[in-house]
């Protein structure tokens, strides 16, 4: 597992992105799979313990975070891009009074599947940007990380879980 840092173009102001990296020995369609299946969340996913809306892009989610098994905060996110093995991403933020745009901290998170050899490489990113992102992401970056790598290692056990299950 790799864990990185660097910065990103998020489309309105430059971003800090915080990303993990995990190998899978899996077809693409199965972790993604897993991955789709919100029903499911509250079995295998340490960090968002519940998630609800409709699997395309364009959708509103509502997810549940989590932190030391606790839920704190509930957030609801647009899913920005839907490519079925591939890629899953969403975005949401912290509104000013209520008021839709402009954020005073918007997060950007990326999940890609690519196909290796020996199965998969998912990497899971989250792209800060806004107005509180320069005071926010140095404290939030290691945590983001540690939270992504409990993520992803969790839905790998999943996947083998499902997987020998199918056998």
């Amino acid at each position: 597992m790799t864990a990185g840092k660097g910065t990103v173009d998020t489309g309105r102001t430059a971003g800090r992105v915080s990303s993990t990296t995990l190998a899978i020995p899996a077809r693409a369609g199965m972790v993604w799979s897993v991955l789709t299946d919100l029903e499911s969340y509250p079995d295998w996913n340490p960090f968002i313990r519940k998630a609800a809306g409709q699997r395309r892009a364009g959708a509103q989610w509502r997810l549940e975070l989590t932190l030391n098994g606790r839920t704190y905060r509930t957030v609801r996110v647009q899913v920005t891009c839907w490519e079925p093995g591939r890629r899953l991403t969403w975005r949401g933020g912290i509104p000013i009074l209520r008021v839709p745009m402009p954020h005073l901290s918007t997060g950007t998170h990326d999940v890609r599947i690519t196909e290796t050899r020996q199965g998969v490489d998912l990497v899971q990113a989250e792209a800060c940007a806004g107005w509180l992102a320069p005071v926010l992401f140095p404290w939030l970056q290691g945590r983001m990380q540690a939270r992504f790598a409990e993520m992803n290692a969790a839905l790998r056990d999943e996947v083998a879980r499902r997987t020998a299950e199918t056998a």
